[in-house]
């Protein structure tokens, strides 16, 4: 400063300078420099020179440590000067940073138990007090980030959304992307991160696959071919290609490094590129996009700044909206028909209409160049008040729609028949629906007809024969309701003659039979009525399991009432392994409940015992809710806690995950008053139809959503109060999406094959908002259901969805809807329900056991619990039938025969001193046979398995109800 100037001016100019560097310092920093501690001087008797210091910052240590504080003459009380709201958060992350990576280093981190304010936040307003602080930053980082982000960052949790998945990468319209366009449709945070980690596992697997001989291979070649064809490192390999190209000669680790970098860029890209709100907001200053690397060894972040080409990225603005089409997977059964659900409730409730792709360039082209992927086959009638794809609030490409009058199906060869079939083998539709409405001019005329006993073959043209596949249906309502008006007989027999034309289509085409007998395709009968323009959901068809001929498990557990399980003890876990991993899981969540969990030193050669795939809406982090030593599970966190579907990232970061490290436990963690499942009920209740990455996790969530909507409208009169029937509908909804994920991933080969191994045990719990509390509701109750399923699908279809079955294979003679049938359809349509009510069903459950002494023990305990099971059964208040259950528990106890092996069994050896499975001797084994009521009571099944393991006995083979030997 001039030696002339006066106090005052010297001052004044010495805090513009100051102002001027503390904005160069951010700008420089939010850019991706690496700023030098103390980069800029503040000392009052040097001269300060930002632009110079600015520059020195360019070659510094890129460290984040490096960048928390200023150094100089400034106090503590002075204030950093901050351009945005964005600049000060960010600054704010880093100096937490700088704490963590200072306590760690010092070992201040295992400090003994802390009383946290944790408990207080979730106790106040049931866990709403974690929603109500403004939400600072969203991050996208690592399932395998061996330390929550909340303690890396120095960050209140509640100020922090996290997402994790494997690889911490993203695709278009997956579940990741959802639950960042859901979090900025809800609380808007200012600024996003992608935070990579340094030698990222996936990323290395990708490395060593590309460098091939010059990168050290740690995985074995079994593990290396399994993870070579995984969806998810083909997401990095762009990464990895890039810094190939960069680094030609460089070495694994100098190409390692690089590639996690660029990992970062890609990911940023994938999310500017293909989310419309995301994109926005990058444009319009609301939300800052940056990339950073975190460094496990050391905890520490790097900040990147924000992507290079963001100027470039954020010309173009995606479309916001997607188009399935041939590339994409078929979307599965349940999930279509919850589409089909909420698209009418928006229809009627004049919310649709919304849905129109019409003005969008791309999406036509797309829709028109690669094919179309339609949700469901809709056989309708031809009356012009029945817009099919209006009242489901449709787009074009989302239905395949087969329309004539009466939907009926009149032969077994024809466009009606071949249309359907090409719909569900070339185009992989999973659901059929037949949809027949109120006031339907053909039914109307069948039923004069009948009245008045017209000769159909008089009728002038082809009317009378198409009459005449109508007029049985006429005759079966007016016999069932003779005295009853001509109107109350016509909707009867519209409904009769939708089930009749169900009837036809699996009677007249081998492969809607042989779909349905797998349990691939749904065939679900509807009624609209043109006045409300509501749709009455009629289910499958009430003889299904008579019509295909076999047990049809997996319909019979959507189909039946779900009882809350709560916390179950039932199932601790069946090896050692898992039962250990749960152990210390439990545990550590009752430390945290209590109070008394630590802050862990996280450790890179930690072996993780389990996965834990959890939501990304409640911000308690995991490895704080059971105590575990951070790196000691995989923490994955995407919206709703859904798995997705097998192609897409979530899914696949769960596959990559469970082979690369084979944990014994993959815990599906649900919270009890989640966000989502509340947006899934007002979906289905007509609710504006969300943006489309969105509607991915919603899409999911619905499926639980919609059966328990439905659940409680059978029970309706067991309810007292609205608000007990909202509470029981989210109570319901919650465990159901849980299990509903786990049916999901027992889908994937990876994990079914470490199931069936017994590697992999899969596990549901609910995380209770206002406590913290952890209820752990133990394995699927129809695991082995599903994983029977699947296994005869993927034989079946094999060589294509085409296959099909001859009707010789079980042997069973179709059986026409009679009058009996007739009335039940009548009383089952009093509602509007979306499924039969199953009768409790009691089935034989065959398990085979090696001889030994504590056979006999076995049995006589198995039936003590059954014997208490009927006792409980008899003084259950709830649904109906609980008498005749429990009787079938009573008539036929437990029983001594001789085995049948199946073709091929070969059993394991038998411990020296028992009996070895003989063929050929019945005496060398012994089989139980006795009913299970599995539908609705899975503890009887559970008490067996119970029984057979305490007292000793293996279990080599599980012959079960819907299997026929061999199978």
């Amino acid at each position: 400063q001039s030696s002339t100037a006066s106090r005052a001016d010297r001052n004044k100019m010495r805090d513009a300078a100051r102002a001027r560097g503390a904005r160069l310092l951010m700008a420089a920093l939010l850019t991706g420099a690496s700023i030098a501690r103390g980069g800029v001087a503040r000392d009052r008797h040097r001269r300060v020179d930002a632009g110079a210091a600015a520059a020195r910052s360019r070659s510094s240590l890129r460290s984040l440590g490096c960048a928390l504080m200023l150094r100089g003459g400034r106090s503590k009380a002075e204030p950093t000067v901050f351009n945005s709201e964005q600049d000060e958060i960010v600054w704010e992350m880093l100096q937490g940073n700088r704490e963590y990576v200072r306590q760690r280093k010092e070992a201040a981190l295992d400090n003994g138990g802390h009383s946290h304010e944790y408990l207080q936040y979730l106790q106040e307003d049931g866990g709403g007090a974690l929603r109500q602080v403004k939400v600072k930053a969203l991050i996208i980082s690592c399932a395998r980030s061996f330390a929550p982000m909340d303690h890396i960052f120095g960050a209140d949790p509640r100020a922090l959304l996290s997402v994790r998945v494997a690889g911490y990468t993203c695709s278009a319209a997956d579940s990741v992307i959802g639950s960042v366009e859901w979090a900025l449709s809800d609380r808007t945070p200012p600024v996003l991160i992608v935070v990579g980690n340094s030698r990222n596992d996936i990323v290395a697997t990708a490395v060593q696959h590309v460098m091939g001989g010059r990168a050290p291979h740690v995985l074995n070649e079994q593990l290396e071919k399994q993870l070579s064809d995984s969806s998810l490192l083909n997401l990095v390999m762009p990464a990895v290609h890039d810094a190939m190209q960069r680094r030609p000669r460089g070495t694994y680790e100098e190409v390692l490094a690089l590639a996690c970098e660029m990992n970062v860029w890609r990911t940023v890209e994938t999310l500017l590129a293909n989310s419309k709100a995301i994109n926005e907001s990058a444009a319009n200053g609301s939300l800052r996009v940056v990339g950073a690397l975190l460094d496990p060894s050391t905890g520490a972040v790097q900040l990147m700044g924000q992507h290079p080409s963001l100027a470039e990225l954020i010309k173009s603005t995606p479309s916001g909206d997607l188009v399935r089409t041939a590339d994409d997977a078929p979307v599965p059964a349940v999930e279509a028909a919850a589409m089909l659900y909420a698209g009418n409730s928006r229809y009627a409730s004049s919310k649709g209409g919304y849905n129109s792709i019409s003005g969008d360039e791309k999406l036509l082209c797309k829709l028109c160049e690669s094919g179309q992927n339609p949700v469901s086959v809709v056989v309708g009638c031809a009356d012009s008040r029945a817009p099919i794809e209006m009242l489901f609030d449709m787009r074009p490409g989302d239905l395949f729609v087969l329309r004539n009058a009466g939907n009926t199906c009149a032969s077994n060869k024809g466009s009606l028949i071949g249309s359907a079939e090409y719909s569900i083998t070339h185009l992989r539709t999973k659901v059929l629906v037949v949809m027949g409405h109120t006031k339907c001019g053909a039914v109307a005329a069948a039923i004069d007809a009948a009245h008045s006993n017209t000769d159909l073959s008089t009728v002038a043209g082809s009317i009378g024969y198409l009459l005449a596949d109508i007029i049985d249906s006429a005759k079966k309502a007016a016999a069932s309701s003779p005295g009853t008006g001509s109107a109350e007989q016509m909707m009867l027999a519209t409904r009769i003659n939708v089930f009749n034309t169900i009837e036809k289509l699996i009677l007249y085409s081998d492969i809607v039979y042989t779909g349905v007998k797998l349990e691939e395709l749904q065939v679900i009968g509807a009624m609209y009525d043109i006045y409300t323009g509501k749709i009455e959901w009629l289910g499958e068809h009430p003889q299904l399991e008579a019509l295909v001929g076999r047990p049809m498990p997996m319909h019979e557990w959507h189909n039946s009432p779900y009882l809350v399980r709560g916390a179950s003890n039932l199932n601790p876990g069946r090896s050692p392994a898992a039962a250990e991993a749960l152990a210390r899981l439990s545990n550590g969540n009752g430390r945290f409940v209590g109070g008394q969990w630590r802050y862990k030193r996280p450790r890179s050669d930690t072996a993780p015992s389990a996965i834990v795939l959890g939501g990304s809406e409640y911000r308690v982090p995991v490895e704080d809710l059971f105590d575990v030593d951070p790196g000691e599970i995989v923490v994955q966190r995407v919206l709703g806690s859904v798995a997705g579907m097998q192609e897409r990232v979530a899914f696949s970061s769960i596959e990559y995950a469970v082979a690369r490290w084979s944990p014994p436990v993959l815990l599906v963690l649900v919270e009890s008053a989640s966000p989502i499942i509340d947006a899934a009920l007002q979906q289905l209740r007509g609710q504006l139809l969300p943006r489309a990455p969105v509607r991915v996790v919603l899409n999911h969530v619905m499926v639980s959503a919609m059966r328990a909507t439905q659940e409680v409208e059978r029970e309706l009169d067991e309810v007292s109060t609205s608000a007990g029937k909202e509470l029981l509908v989210k109570q319901l909804a919650t465990e159901l999406n849980c299990f509903y994920s786990m049916e999901l991933l027992l889908r994937s080969p990876t994990i079914r094959e470490k199931v069936l191994a017994g590697e992999l045990e899969l596990h549901g719990a609910i995380m209770e908002s206002g406590t913290g509390r952890v209820c752990f509701l133990g394995e699927h109750p129809r695991q082995t259901d599903i994983i029977n399923t699947v296994l005869l699908q993927s034989s079946v279809y094999q060589n294509g969805s085409n296959a099909t079955l001859p009707r010789e294979v079980w042997g069973t003679a179709f059986q026409p809807l009679d009058k009996e049938a007739s009335v039940a359809v009548q009383s089952s349509s009093s509602s509007s329900t979306a499924g039969a009510k199953a009768k409790p069903s009691s089935r034989e459950l065959e398990v085979i056991v090696p001889e030994t002494p504590s056979t006999s023990s076995a049995v006589e305990e198995i039936n003590e619990r059954l014997r208490q099971e009927r006792q409980r059964l008899d003084h259950r208040s709830g649904p109906p039938a609980g008498g005749a259950a429990a009787a079938a528990v009573q008539s036929s106890p437990l029983r001594f025969s001789p085995p049948i092996p199946p073709p091929g069994f070969s059993p394991p050896p038998s411990p020296p001193g028992e009996s070895r499975w003989d063929s050929g001797n019945d005496d060398a084994a012994l089989s139980f046979h006795g009913p299970v009521v599995e539908a609705k009571w899975p503890s009887v099944s559970e008490s067996i398995g119970a029984a057979l393991r305490s007292a000793g006995a293996r279990l080599p083979h599980l012959l079960l109800p819907s299997c026929e030997p061999g199978e």
